[in-house]
């Protein structure tokens, strides 16, 4: 596939230092960044001969033939509307991937929640096969960084709905769309954008492709290819028992996108997927205090994944919430809360508006300064039955580096105030 030369990437985060290490000496690059970049960060772009901006975007990132911004650069940037006017083209980094890497195939997976379980379980089975996946998106390992690694071999990307929005062309061979939440609202600016934006994962599928879908989000497109609903998903025997329903959702997703990928093998041996499934800041267990248990899901970053982690909690529970929420969604919380919760403690810069949205909904709650204070508050309110659990429905981004950073320091103050 033909790409143009001259590429301003936005952002040098870990998208755009991907997009960076991949790209030069083979493409003229200008990366523009809104921050001010440190000392290292220069250093990097000069060793790599790429011309650079900080402090803000200049009309200079339009004077290219494609402009790929990193995935926290919101589509109404102005920078980005007026490529949009200019009719310069947009690619996501992922978009650009696919365009230049040459796997045998390609899995795809989106969703408000369990993206990431179900990317970990797709690989872990086709490894059990001894198919050697690359697993890589928006898991924390940019797709852009693995095109040599992945030459000849599966592909299995966890895609978001900010890299599918700038999606021309991407087409994975097994597509999954797990399920939809109101999230990121302040990022698309309507529930309609995003969902816009996911659907965009079934866009370019062929009528040989596959289509792994919930029931939910099936009511509302109609793939192209292939289509399997997985509500509807046999498990092998064995696998799943005592799992939580929604990671029993996770693993019948993964295993109907592998089996049908590769059909006539062997189930791997469940224990094998363990780690995936309980792995850390998912409904971690953390430790007790006095019979108390102290639950880690970290991973929590919306209001739909946090009643997940209420409704696989039995009992009471004291729930840290907050941080920075996403502009809306969190209405499907309020029975939960009133059903299940004593009391929340919230952190967070969302505090004002998770204080007037509990009011409304007569849920009690008090607030903390740092994850220390929120633990100790908890404990101090829950009681004998009771689950103190981190769930926070928000990103993290207001206090972390991101959802594992703050599900560390929540355990760090546990095993503090427990010493």
């Amino acid at each position: 596939m033909t790409i143009p030369k001259k590429i301003s990437i936005l952002g040098l985060g870990r998208t755009g230092r991907a997009l960076v290490e991949a790209l030069s000496g083979r493409f003229e690059l200008f990366l523009s960044e809104s921050r001010r970049l440190s000392p290292a960060e220069r250093t990097f772009l000069e060793k790599h001969g790429v011309r650079f901006e900080e402090g803000g975007h200049s009309p200079e990132v339009l004077r290219a033939d494609l402009v790929v911004p990193s995935p926290g650069v919101p589509p109404h940037t102005p920078v980005l509307q007026e490529a949009v006017q200019r009719k310069i083209p947009i690619w996501s980094e992922i978009e650009l991937a696919f365009r230049l890497a040459e796997p045998s195939m390609i899995f795809a997976v989106t969703g408000t929640n369990g993206k990431s379980t179900t990317t970990e379980l797709i690989g872990a089975i086709l490894r059990a096969w001894g198919l050697e996946p690359v697993v890589a998106g928006n898991i924390g390992r940019p797709a852009i960084g693995t095109l040599e690694e992945v030459r000849g071999k599966p592909w299995v990307l966890e895609v978001s709905s900010f890299q599918l929005l700038w999606t021309k062309m991407f087409r994975p061979t097994v597509a999954i769309w797990l399920n939809f939440a109101p999230d990121h609202l302040d990022y698309h600016g309507s529930l309609a954008a995003y969902f816009a934006a996911k659907a965009r994962i079934f866009r370019c599928q062929l009528p040989s492709h596959v289509a792994v879908v919930s029931r939910e989000v099936l009511t509302f497109v109609s793939p192209k290819a292939f289509t399997v609903v997985i509500e509807e998903v046999m498990l092998p025997s064995g696998w799943g028992q005592g799992l939580p329903e929604h990671l029993q959702f996770n693993l019948r997703a993964a295993w109907a996108a592998a089996s049908l990928a590769f059909p006539q093998r062997e189930p791997p041996a469940y224990e094998s997927l363990w780690p995936i499934l309980h792995g850390p800041h998912r409904l971690e267990r953390v430790g007790e205090i006095r019979g108390i248990p102290f639950v880690n899901d970290s991973k929590g970053t919306n209001a739909h994944a946090t009643c997940a982690a209420l409704q696989a909690i039995p009992g009471p529970v004291v729930l840290i919430l907050g941080g920075r929420h996403k502009g809306g969604g969190y209405d499907a919380l309020a029975p939960l809360l009133r059903q299940k919760v004593r009391s929340c403690v919230l952190i967070g810069e969302s505090q004002p508006f998770f204080s007037q949205l509990l009011s409304t909904w007569g849920v009690p709650f008090i607030c903390a300064t740092d994850p220390a204070d929120a633990l100790y508050k908890a404990y101090q309110l829950a009681q004998p039955g009771d689950t103190v659990l981190l769930s926070p429905a928000c990103a993290s981004f207001d206090q972390f580096r991101d959802y594992a950073h703050r599900g560390e320091v929540f355990k760090d103050a546990f095993h503090r105030m427990k010493g």
